[in-house]
């Protein structure tokens, strides 16, 4: 009686098709990427403009608040402040008062410091002759106009 012995098959082998495939496939890659780096390496570099001095820019500024109102556009301090018109003030010395505004060309309104203003911009502060309105951490002094008249009409009232 005979034994035989039944080893287990050897994996499949590759046939030599497939390895030539396999090194076609290779070549073409390096090819393609060898042609890629020498476009890379002629391609002209990028153009890129001088930066403004600071000084220059100063002088080519827009106030595109008006655009920015309508179309709600949040900036990087919150919404753009309305156009607000300082008309009269009413300050103590502590900052506290109340101001005559006129918001966005409308009638002249009395606000209170901490009363809104428009568009979430609240009366922070009231001075002699300024009013100082906020939002979100951004504050903007609103001055009086310049009196063209005479000085004295400025007076303190008693308290």
């Amino acid at each position: 009686m005979k034994l035989a012995l039944k080893l287990p098959r050897a994996l499949p082998t590759l046939s030599d098709r497939w390895f030539q495939a396999l090194a076609l496939c290779m070549w073409a890659a390096a090819a393609g990427l060898a042609v890629w780096l020498v476009i890379q390496w002629m391609a002209p570099a990028p153009v890129v403009a001088q930066a403004m001095p600071a000084d220059m820019s100063a002088q080519f500024q827009m106030d595109q608040s008006a655009e920015a109102r309508l179309l709600g556009v949040e900036t990087a301090g919150g919404l753009t402040p309305p156009s607000v018109n300082v008309l009269g003030v009413f300050a103590a010395g502590d900052g506290t008062g109340a101001a005559v505004l006129s918001i966005e060309g409308q009638p002249a309104q009395s606000k209170s410091v901490g009363e809104e203003v428009a568009n979430g911009w609240t009366l922070d502060e009231v001075g002699a002759t300024f009013a100082v309105i906020g939002r979100s951490g951004q504050r903007v002094q609103l001055n009086l106009p310049v009196l063209q008249a005479d000085p004295n009409l400025l007076k303190r009232v008693p308290q």
